[in-house]
């Protein structure tokens, strides 16, 4: 499949092209994700074949969707070219994400009949993946001021300000909001990971607070940890996305009641076959339930993507994803269940390293003398840049501030040897955070560097991996996260 974006919005015509001329802006994204001009009129020759009519009746659907006129465009015709199938689908819808906007033209082969289903979800996750790339980038950042600003109050506040737990409602609200977007996220489009060493005690804890109200009151929730419980290394959010969905999938399955059990334990595997996993040490996390099961049937296609048991209420994706996000981690899942005798999800992963205590979570938020190093901050959305600079503000930053990415590199040049950090925004108009960087980091070498972005792929998918000395932060933003990170980067490492 190839997608093709008309990056300038159809319904605002170049000077000098007007209404029915030629469609402006025609890009094609190659599967590496490089973004290459081309020109329509070729394009739509190769798509169509020797068809006029057909052209034009592509051209009319595309300007029709990017006047909005109409919600989307869709045509299926025989392809005619010799190294593709018989027929070619083809669909037109609207396209917004950050500065961009315009049309997202998707075609795929009209394969075989009996692939139709599974080929035509997969067709609708990418074009959904895409569509959703803005509006999640704008939800990250409202997330990021509830949250934020509750941060900043309840940090300000009493332990017994009668006013306190409404604002907890707020943060956790905030906190619930964050988590579902981000699970939906990671099923409509494959993240990238972005390991660090996580305690899963600490994490599946966390998680029982936003759990609790989504499972309902019918249904009890029980954790029992392992205190001596290893460390592992994975990434953080979409371990959460794990838990979430084994724990919402544990309460479909008992519509009338039932307990939720989840115990984490070390263990130290041998050559096991059923296992698949090298021997080792490894830290299991078992989410059990007492539902309705599964019988063996059922249970050999749990991981399939797209299948599902819930009658067209579910995407088919929860448990593939989990699978995935399991794998990549280096680790293995495996389920058992019967009939009416309830599920359990056994989940390993490698043990990382020798273990460590972590400390105790302490507020940095305004903390006086946290830091004395100029900062450069870059972020398009206002309302973001001020919580930002607020924050830094307090915890005796300089901040420069730039409201997009060319401002922000005409205020490098202007201050470029007083400047310690960049910390910008991934996705500005103009310019974006990664090209800003790059050239920063060409003038002063050694510059320290902070993305921000609702997409961990927005920066290692698209633009390669990170560099030295630079770091990555998903929004929404948690303040008390941002305030160490930036400590950690600008801090030098101790010497052992």
């Amino acid at each position: 499949m190839a997608s093709l974006l008309i990056a300038e919005p159809v319904r605002r015509h170049p000077p000098g092209v007007q209404p029915g001329g030629s469609l402006p802006g025609l890009f094609t994204i190659e599967a590496d994700g490089v973004i290459q001009s081309v020109d329509s009129h070729d394009l739509l020759a190769r798509i169509c074949g020797e068809n006029p009519a057909r052209a034009e009746a592509v051209r009319a659907g595309i300007r029709a969707v990017g006047a909005g006129q109409a919600d989307a465009f869709s045509l299926e015709f025989p392809c005619g070219l010799p190294d593709r199938e018989k027929r070619m689908r083809l669909m037109a819808t609207p396209y917004r994400q950050g500065a961009v906007e315009g049309v997202l033209l998707t075609h795929t082969g009209a394969g075989a009949a009996q692939d139709a289903p599974a080929h035509n979800q997969a067709y609708k996750m990418e074009a959904l993946g895409r569509l959703t790339g803005g509006v999640a980038h704008d939800f990250a950042n409202l997330v990021t001021l509830i949250s934020g600003y509750s941060d900043l109050l309840l940090n300000r506040m009493g332990a017994h300000d009668p006013s306190r737990p409404e604002l907890e409602e707020i943060r956790r609200a905030a906190a619930r909001g964050a988590a579902v977007t981000a699970q939906i996220l990671d099923f409509i489009r494959k993240q990238v990971a972005l390991p660090t060493i996580v305690q899963l005690n600490a994490l599946v804890a966390e998680m029982l607070t936003l759990l609790r109200p989504i499972i309902g009151e019918h249904i009890s929730l029980a954790l029992t940890p392992d205190p001596g419980l290893g460390s592992v290394k994975a990434d953080f959010a979409q371990m959460t996305r794990v838990v979430m969905n084994l724990v919402l999938n544990a309460r479909d399955a008992m519509p009338r009641g039932g307990s939720i059990g989840i115990r984490t334990a070390n263990m130290q595997l041998g050559a096991d076959a059923r296992h698949r996993l090298p021997p080792g040490r490894y830290v299991m996390l078992e989410i059990s339930d007492t539902g309705i099961g599964m019988d063996r049937e059922t249970l050999s296609q749990i991981f399939q993507p797209f299948f599902t048991t819930k009658n067209g209420a579910g995407t088919g994706l929860g448990l593939s994803t989990v699978h995935r996000i399991v794998e990549q981690a280096g680790g293995g899942i495996w389920a058992r269940s019967e009939p009416g005798r309830g599920t359990t999800f056994t989940i390993c992963l490698p043990r990382a390293g020798q273990d460590r205590k972590i400390p105790p979570p302490r507020s940095l938020l305004c903390a006086p003398g946290m830091g004395t190093e100029t900062i450069l901050l870059a972020e398009d959305e206002e309302s973001v840049r001020k919580l930002l600079k607020h924050l830094l503000d307090a915890g005796g930053y300089r901040v420069l501030e730039a409201a997009d990415g060319r401002d922000a590199l005409r205020q490098f040049e202007r201050h470029a040897g007083s400047i310690d950090l960049l910390l910008t925004d991934v996705i500005m108009p103009g310019l974006n955070g990664r090209d800003l960087a790059e050239k920063a980091m060409a003038s002063k070498p050694g510059l320290k560097v902070i993305y921000m972005s609702g997409y961990a792929d927005d920066v290692l998918v698209n633009a390669g991996p990170l560099g030295p000395g630079t770091s990555f932060l998903g929004k929404p933003l948690n303040l008390d996260v941002l305030s160490a990170h930036i400590r950690e980067v600008l801090d030098p490492p101790a010497v052992q």
